[in-house]
């Protein structure tokens, strides 16, 4: 089998007045898709997605199709490892990081993709099958103009899920432990709850966060400082109980290798549309085992990123934990005509079982947010 061409579609869902939404550090106005789509001579076709990186989707596209495509045009789309190796060797002087490397991504999962189809079994088993189940956890809390997280978790609770996460760094240090106060009441004592910072804070007010944390009984804190911060996070991560998680802005193994190795984090966390794709996060998940390091996916996307994602983790023993975001993205939920996640009643989703991600996309459903 080879690889015959390499194809992108870019989508993108502007958010109305009122609807947007911020983390820690920026506001979300829209959403957008860089659909990545690699056929094959024998009309197998694999589908993938590219983080945009924050910039116009039409630029991470660029890169894939006008870069990447060429050099992996005629190679064989089951020897992943071979297709990863030969473009990132092609990056040494243009991006081993960043946007070159979210385009590889994107190729690098339609090829796992084809690969399930080829062979007739789920990508999560090809990996190694480790659960077939995942127990998913609410990733909302962000800041609204009718802002209200406490309201969202009860809603989350109501929908079965029994771990949350919640966005801080936008308001003054008293101001954000209310707001968690407020989602700890909500949910009560018998509930997993998270934070998630984005990068927003300096060591010194982030260790200024960590007995009130403490006290709350927060599993993790994700991204306290700058990812260009390891040994602050480390400090950090040195000073309290609470679990250290990071960094999705971090990209490939070598990267996270050094943010593992200095102790910056005790979960590690990885996407699979911008760290490296799937064959890249397989190494990231080796070196979080060996340093007996928990990990798991991270998801802010298409219905793509989160299959991908979501048979990223379900392939590891070492990974746990399914993100599923609570705001409105009909990129990630009208994207499929024959899957809908469903977290079941005890907090748990379970696999596609179908081969390659195992989910058909309906092109004509997201045909309206296409970027012509």
């Amino acid at each position: 089998m080879k690889i015959t061409a390499v194809k992108t579609k870019t989508y993108l869902y502007p958010y109305k007045e009122g609807e947007e939404f911020a983390n820690g550090i920026r506001w979300n106005r829209a959403r957008s898709c860089v659909l990545v789509i690699v056929e094959t001579d024998e009309g197998i076709t694999g589908y993938g997605e590219s983080d945009s990186a924050g910039a116009p989707p039409e630029v991470t596209a660029c890169i894939v199709e006008k870069y990447i495509g060429p050099l992996v045009i005629g190679m064989d789309p089951m020897c992943v490892e071979a297709v990863w190796s030969h473009v990132y060797s092609h990056c040494d002087k243009n991006g081993r990081r960043g946007m070159a490397i979210a385009a590889l991504s994107g190729v690098d999962i339609a090829l796992w993709d084809i690969m399930g189809k080829a062979l007739g079994q789920p990508v999560y088993r090809l990996l190694g099958g480790a659960h077939d189940r995942l127990e998913a956890y609410h990733s909302g809390g962000f800041y609204h103009v009718h802002d209200d997280p406490a309201a969202e978790a009860e809603r989350g609770l109501a929908a079965n899920y029994r771990s949350f996460k919640m966005k801080m760094g936008r308001l003054g240090l008293r101001d954000e432990i209310k707001r968690i106060e407020s989602v700890r009441r909500a949910i009560g004592d018998g509930c997993r709850l998270m934070v998630d910072a984005n990068n927003a804070y300096t060591k010194k007010d982030a260790m200024k966060l960590l007995r009130p944390l403490e006290d709350l009984g927060v599993f993790w804190f994700e991204e306290p400082v700058s990812t260009d911060l390891p040994e602050d996070s480390a400090e950090i991560a040195r000073s309290t109980s609470v679990a250290i998680a990071g960094y999705e802005t971090e990209h490939t193994a070598f990267g996270f290798r050094r943010i593992i190795e200095c102790g910056a984090v005790d979960i590690v966390q990885c996407d699979a549309i911008r760290a490296g794709g799937i064959t890249e996060l397989r190494k990231i998940a080796a070196i979080s085992q060996a340093w007996g390091k928990m990990c798991t996916g991270h998801i802010f996307s298409s219905g793509l990123s989160l299959l991908a994602n979501m048979h990223f983790i379900a392939g590891h023993a070492v990974c746990s934990l399914l993100e599923c975001e609570a705001n409105p993205n009909p990129l990630r939920t009208e994207m499929f005509k024959d899957y809908r996640l469903t977290v079941e009643s005890d907090g748990f989703v379970s696999l596609p079982q179908k081969p390659g991600l195992g989910a058909e996309i309906d092109f004509d459903a997201i045909e309206q947010w296409r970027i012509q």
